[in-house]
């Protein structure tokens, strides 16, 4: 009796070590990332303006966050981006995508997406709303939140990402996030803000905690400053010029 306990056992443990050390199966992934405190995920959009850029540019590139799910390789991969419902924009006049590789063993990557300063943006917003494509490496990966634990974020992984872009002085689409620090927006407070802090992007990813607790303080004096010697800075549609 002891012998047939002993030998179920053994034949336990060896059947629990063997389904512990099974490995994933399926084609490996890859969707759009973020943390949720950046508000990329799926109801959000980013957006971009030729407009606010330092110096004029014919072309940029905005990296877009994706996150691989499955396996790790020790081989490189390629990773390409397609348009979905929703596009405005024209590939080839407006942007590019292109498939480009990830070095072995990241999980985590930024996407190179090319845009083009056409003539159109002069005029018009465009929108470039994309989905991860399928390659020979890749298929689209697993959606959802992964809930923050004591040293990580709320996690997103999400399939769809849209871009507004322009050569016009469009509201940022991260303003919202911007609001009590920076006040209202207008195209004359954003290059005011160019000018004193010497940045375009005022995005929480780009000035973090830092930047929002002390560039209105920076912009509040250069305000001052600025309204001593020639009295009230005026927006584009005559409104004063404040900073909270």
């Amino acid at each position: 009796m002891k012998y047939i306990l002993y030998v179920t056992m053994v034949f336990t443990l060896f059947s629990c070590k063997k389904e512990a050390v099974e490995t994933y199966q399926g084609k490996d992934g890859v969707s759009f990332f973020a943390y949720t405190y950046q508000q990329l995920h799926t109801t959000a959009t980013r957006s971009y303006s030729f407009a606010f850029q330092s110096t004029v540019k014919t072309r940029d590139t905005m990296y877009i966050p994706l996150r691989l799910t499955g396996k790790l390789s020790d081989q490189p991969r390629t990773v390409l981006l397609k348009t979905a419902e929703g596009t405005t924009a024209t590939a080839g006049v407006d942007f590019e995508l292109k498939e480009v590789t990830i070095p072995p063993g990241v999980y985590i990557f930024n996407y190179p997406l090319v845009l083009i300063n056409s003539v159109g943006m002069a005029s018009h917003v465009y929108r470039i709303v994309l989905e991860p494509a399928e390659t020979k490496d890749f298929t689209l990966g697993t959606l959802g939140q992964t809930p923050a634990t004591n040293t990580v974020q709320t996690e997103e992984n999400f399939r769809y990402l849209k871009i507004d872009v322009s050569g016009m002085y469009i509201r940022p689409a991260y303003w919202d996030l911007l609001d009590a620090d920076f006040g209202e927006f207008s195209a004359e407070k954003y290059k005011f803000m160019v000018k004193i802090l010497g940045i375009t992007d005022f995005s929480y990813e780009n000035i973090g905690s830092d930047g929002l607790l002390n560039y209105p303080v920076t912009l509040r004096n250069a305000l001052a400053a600025y309204e001593a010697a020639n009295g009230p800075l005026l927006d584009e549609n005559g409104q004063e010029i404040s900073f909270p």
